[in-house]
């Protein structure tokens, strides 16, 4: 046995398992092994490449049938038992096809020949399969076909028109030519000759020396060469070498373009003079048939386009993943335009493009480049319109290095528009010379569009799911508002369904203080624990609640790694990368801020500050809440304490006084009725008189207690009188403009306290010179201002002016103080009259 035979394992020193693992994974065509249970045990990288799988392990453990051949080309089911790969498993036969398909794990379909042996495996009998994706071989193959059909079908009727051409002429050789879409060559479709001749249907000319074909495509009309001797060119030089003299020509227009030529020939004689006319008479004819013939196939194209289409369109309706229809679309633009590969692509926020599906298969699905060099990517993104290259030999960029690569040489991009944004393109590329045909962006448009309404139905239904989600949420922290929570639940709350919806790293919520501080009173995500409520830090540098201080609106920004500052350094820590942040306005003041991070290289969402913003909302009303309840509960204890006092104020009054007159009556009354009764007549009528007087003094205090509550001349004469009986006491002019009507007892008790009270102040704190004193009705609503001239300055939170607060709020009303230093004081009270 020679050394290191393949039947000598031994000698090679290396176990079965390892030699077969290498040559597996040094194998260009895709092998893969299936158990006795029809499942993938194993799969080489070409096989787990071509399948469009990122991993053995995404592969491994799939059915087989159920994973690569599980329906037919028209989409319906293929049922298992009808596959011919499952025979080597139950019957032990090779089967071979050279034709067949595969589907690819995002669904997309593609051809392969495939081999497939059994293997005897422990638990029963498997299978080997190779396969072959054999998509180039059969467009190659159709590209034979089409090249093959003129010369075939077209080239029998133009061969005989030349004959007959030649013969109403009288000329030894007639030759129908083809123009290249460039201009270059020239292709023989047709020729008649009564000699061998170099001029055989098929056959492709260069354009090159002073050709009689160059001048007609230049001019579009007929031009001769009377001696081909000494002429440069290759046309020329084969004429030559035939024995031709002499060669005239006729333009073929189609369309309204030079599609091709007729040529005569003569060898011995020189040409007729009236040559060129006759063979454009026979031209017209060529040409008027030739237009027939390309209507009638490219009805034949629109018709097939149009299924197409209508197929793609079948997956949109039916919200077809977006990753299936690029597949599909990919498939389909591939066949429709013959080109070696069609493309989906897509552009990141990152600058680079990422290969979302392909037809063609050259490159892996998911690879990703730069959007850098003179690709098509970045000048379609640039122009959002159509563009092509013809020749890949100058463009730059590492996109254009892999294309080269690929041996593409054109390649023609229509942009993917959604919703007016530039989502992609549609590429498709092929490796013939002649570029690819002028009409092919018009082509691909249609099937863009198709692509921009996956995307579209697709973003429209995650915007349905996202916008119900994020109404469940605020619902759920509108309920514990609603029901009155604690604000620190309100606040934790709104972190978590903040965090989850937005799906950030961390969310924060902080409130203002005074100075450049923040103090955080809701944390959640990774960091939590790091920096937990009740932490107080400075926000100076550039940060985003810096900027929400300052501006007063939401921000945005990305942390950098030469940001200074405690939040920086925080945001550093917490690998957060960039940070969006929404202002917490209570009633008009700028409370605090909500923020949300995240990691990595992906910015946040554009809608991220209006999303943010309904969650800003909620925990301002909560706080509004919070401090409407706090300031309740203290104005109604301030109220009861006040009455309390005001009780135990006439409790001491009466006991010290009034009361105590009427018992010093009562007590002298009963000495003179003692006198009385002893019959002492002097001491009874003192005693009487001392009585009289203790009464009469009795009857003063009381008097005066009464009015300390609430004057006779308010009750019986109304808020008008009552303000006039105060400002008549006073030792400073007051201006009064109040109405004579009467309003309910409450109000007028209410409004003649707050103006009392107002004008005590100003006679004891003001230093004025002149007071106002104004009430109007208007809206159902009693207003009354005090106003003075004074040094201004007042506390509004001051004890005497509180007060004055609480017993307008106890009404449904609200009372205000202006009082800037050396601008006098305004007291404005709003008192509702129903």
């Amino acid at each position: 046995m020679p050394p290191h035979s393949l039947t000598d394992l031994a000698g090679l020193r290396v176990s079965a398992e390892d030699l077969l693992a290498a040559l597996s994974d040094a194998a260009v065509q895709p092998i893969c092994v299936v158990d006795p249970d029809d499942v993938i045990g194993f799969a080489n990288p070409a096989a787990i490449t071509a399948l469009g799988y990122d991993s053995a392990d995404d592969l491994l453990g799939r059915h087989r049938h159920e994973t690569i051949h599980y329906k037919h080309p028209d989409g319906t089911r293929y049922p298992a038992e009808e596959c011919p790969m499952q025979l080597p498993r139950i019957t032990g036969e090779t089967v071979a096809r050279d034709s067949d398909w595969f589907f690819r794990r995002v669904g997309s379909r593609f051809p392969v020949s495939y081999v497939s042996v059994p293997i005897e495996m422990r638990e029963g009998r498997g299978a080997v399969v190779v396969f072959a994706d054999i998509g180039d071989r059969l467009q190659a193959e159709r590209l034979e076909g089409e090249r093959d059909a003129v010369p075939g079908s077209r080239a029998v009727s133009l061969r005989r028109i030349a004959a007959l051409v030649a013969g109403v002429v009288g000329l030894p050789l007639v030759v129908v030519w083809r123009y290249a879409s460039d201009g270059t060559t020239a292709t023989v479709i047709g020729a008649w000759g009564e000699s061998p001749h170099p001029f055989q249907p098929g056959t492709r000319w260069p354009l090159n020396g002073a050709a009689m074909l160059t001048e007609v495509l230049k001019t579009g009309r007929p031009a001769r060469i009377e001696d081909f001797s000494g002429l440069p060119g290759t046309i020329a030089d084969a004429a030559r070498e035939a024995g031709i003299r002499a060669a005239a020509g006729a333009p073929i227009i189609v369309g309204g373009e030079v599609w091709g030529a007729m040529s005569g020939n003569a060898v011995g004689a020189p040409l007729p003079d009236d040559i060129e006319d006759r063979l454009g008479e026979f031209s017209e004819l060529v040409a008027t048939a030739i237009s027939d013939d390309e209507s009638r196939a490219g009805l034949a194209r629109l018709a097939e386009e149009q299924t197409a289409l209508r197929r793609v369109a079948t997956l949109v309706a039916r919200g077809t993943r977006p990753e299936e229809v690029f597949a599909a679309v990919a498939d389909e633009v591939g066949r429709l335009l013959s080109v070696d590969v069609a493309n989906v692509i897509r552009y990141e926020s990152d600058d680079t493009v990422t290969l979302m599906a392909s037809a063609g298969n050259r490159i892996p699905v998911g690879s990703r480049w730069p959007l850098g060099g003179t690709t098509l990517a970045p000048l379609v993104l640039k122009t959002r319109r159509p563009a092509r290259v013809d020749n890949y030999a100058e463009v730059t960029g590492e996109l254009a290095e892999d294309i080269r690569e690929q041996a593409i040489r054109s390649s023609v991009a229509t942009p993917i528009l959604v919703e007016g944004r530039v989502w992609g393109q549609m590429v498709t590329s092929s490796s013939q010379e002649q570029p690819l045909p002028p009409d092919t962006e018009a082509r691909l448009a249609s099937f863009t569009e198709l692509v921009a309404m996956a995307i579209a139905n697709t973003q429209a239904r995650m915007e349905v799911g996202r916008l119900g989600d994020e109404q469940a949420a605020l619902r759920r922290v509108a309920t514990l508002v609603a029901e009155g929570a604690a604000p620190t639940a309100v606040f934790d709350s709104v972190a978590v369904e903040m965090e989850r919806l937005l799906d950030a790293h961390e969310v924060v919520l902080s409130r203002y203080e005074s100075g450049a501080e923040i103090t955080v009173v809701a944390h959640r995500g990774a960091g939590a624990r790091s920096l937990s409520p009740g932490t107080r830090l400075s926000h100076e540098g550039e940060n985003v609640a810096a900027v929400v201080r300052r501006s007063e609106r939401p921000a945005r920004m990305a942390f950098s790694q030469a940001a200074e500052g405690a939040i920086a350094d925080i945001a550093r820590a917490l690998s957060v990368d960039a940070s969006v942040g929404a202002p917490v306005v209570v009633e008009g003041r700028l409370w605090g801020v909500i923020q949300a991070g995240w990691s990595g290289e992906e910015s946040p969402p554009p809608d991220t500050e209006e999303r943010m913003a309904g969650f800003a909302e909620l925990v301002a009303t909560a706080i509004a809440n919070a401090d409407s309840r706090e300031q309740l509960t203290a104005s109604r204890a301030r109220l009861l304490t006040e009455g309390d006092e005001a009780r135990r104020r006439v409790v001491r009054d009466l006991h010290d006084g009034a009361q105590q007159r009427l018992v010093h009556t009562i007590i002298t009354l009963e000495l003179a009725n003692r006198a009385l009764q002893e019959k002492h007549g002097e001491e009874v009528e003192e005693l009487v008189g001392e009585a009289l007087e203790h009464a009469q003094r009795g009857n003063t205090e009381l008097r005066e207690l009464a009015r300390g509550l609430l004057p006779t001349v308010l009750t019986e004469g109304g808020l008008r009188h009552g303000v006039h009986a105060v400002a008549e006491r006073l030792d400073l002019p007051v201006q009064i403009d109040v109405p004579a009507q009467r309003f309910p007892a409450e109000i007028e008790s209410s409004a003649y306290f707050i103006v009392a009270e107002s004008l005590t102040n100003i006679v004891k704190y003001a230093e004025a010179r002149q007071v106002e004193v104004r009430a109007a009705v208007d809206d159902e609503m009693l207003h009354v201002e005090v106003r003075d001239d004074g040094i201004g300055g007042a506390d509004p939170d001051g004890h005497g002016l509180v007060g004055l607060r609480d017993r307008a709020t106890a009404l449904g009303g609200q009372l205000n103080v202006e009082s800037p230093p050396g601008g006098g004081t305004l007291v404005a009270a709003s008192l509702p009259l129903s």
